[in-house]
């Protein structure tokens, strides 16, 4: 009788279909391990996520595979530790296939990366699916592995999901550690799972059990309970720390940079101490606004998936246009640090936000929510 998991000759067989169905044109991978399934199964992981395959970031460490954070700079850097994130992903049984194509350093959210390409939407080529961890978003929706592993420092795992007709998760600030990750807001960035059913996201965040849904207080106009979010001072923050990071460089080596990144890191930073009392002030005002809710419903962007005619026109003429527009409404859950997750609903993406330890419950509705999640055709 079988015991449900699978057999070494099955996740094998697996990754060998994965790997060959793979289509360069989607922009899905910067580096792909043929042998990751020799490697992880002499590991001898666990089985909680045994049989499953994971893309991840290009962003985050992987010991003895190409890690390039999407820049030039790094193109043959090969660490020798994975990230932790990682390391818990294999111990549980998941298999690393490779590593997913990101907006340049994670810093935009346009799905192009002048040095690695191009990434498109499995379900409509002519639109990207956004970023910065589009890649990760493109290799689950087209089904080349089961678990997208990405970061969302503005909206950078939600905005793709959203794109690509699939199911993101932004985990709470420091609730999963960020060592072997590059920086680019400290303050703001954490880990997100990419996945195309909340079953899958269940065992891969380890919650045994969800809680009904009937006993939940849910907002679902979100955006007319909150408070208006001070946009302009959390860019003042976000500025803040990723020109600390990035600045200097670009200065003394701006060949080293893609120009959408040159033209965000040639601001000013602006008044870092108003801006960080204006947002303490919000979250204050946000936390009573919310007394006696267990979560929210917000929409993740207006409108569609960017074109790749507007991406591309962006990028020639120097201008954020379509970036802009993904970035309305994401940003203001990395300013509280909580945990949400975006599903395909009829009518449209939705991201369910819910206070840090409130996971078990934003799963659950986001479990009820959740209409048709794309599937690569066979």
């Amino acid at each position: 009788m079988s015991s449900g998991i699978a057999s070494d000759d099955e996740i094998r067989a697996k990754m060998k279909a994965a790997l060959d169905r793979i289509d360069p044109e989607l922009g899905a991978f910067i580096t792909v391990d043929a042998d990751a399934v020799n490697r992880n199964l002499s590991m001898g992981g666990g089985t909680r996520l045994r049989g499953l395959t994971v893309g991840v970031k290009d962003l985050i460490d992987t010991a003895g595979l190409r890690t390039t954070y999407g820049s030039p700079r790094f193109r043959y850097h090969v660490p020798t530790r994975s990230a932790p994130v990682v390391t818990q992903l294999e111990r549980a049984g998941a298999v690393v296939i490779g590593k997913t194509n990101l907006n340049e350093m994670a810093y935009g959210v346009s799905g192009y990366n002048p040095h690695y390409g191009l990434m498109r939407t499995p379900g409509d080529r002519s639109r990207t699916p956004g970023g910065s961890s589009g890649g990760s978003a493109v290799a689950v929706a087209a089904g080349y592995c089961d678990i997208g592993l990405g970061t969302d420092t503005g909206g950078s795992v939600r905005i793709p999901a959203a794109c690509c007709g699939i199911i993101g998760f932004k985990c709470a600030h420091g609730s999963v550690s960020m060592k072997g990750v590059h920086p680019l807001a400290p303050s703001h960035d954490s880990i997100g799972y990419l996945v195309r059913s909340v079953e899958i996201l269940q065992r891969v965040l380890a919650v045994p059990k969800l809680p009904e849904v009937q006993d939940l207080t849910v907002c679902e106009d979100g955006l007319d309970l909150l408070p208006p979010f001070p946009s302009a001072d959390h860019w003042v923050t976000f500025r803040a720390q990723s020109y600390a990071l990035h600045r200097a460089h670009a200065e003394q080596s701006p060949e080293d940079f893609g120009d959408d990144l040159l033209v965000k890191l040639g601001g000013e930073v602006g008044d870092v101490a108003r801006a960080e009392a204006t947002m303490a002030d919000w979250r204050d005002e946000v936390h009573r606004s919310l007394d006696g809710v267990d979560l929210v419903v917000l929409p993740v962007f207006r409108g569609d998936a960017p074109t790749v005619e507007a991406v591309l026109e962006d990028y020639a003429a120097k201008k954020l246009t379509s970036s802009d527009r993904l970035l309305e409404i994401t940003p203001m859950v990395n300013a509280l640090g909580w945990p949400a997750m975006v599903v395909p609903t009829d009518d449209g993406p939705r991201q369910i936000v819910g206070r840090p330890g409130s996971e078990p419950a934003i799963l659950a509705y986001g479990r009820r929510i959740c209409g048709h999640v794309y599937e690569p055709p066979v």
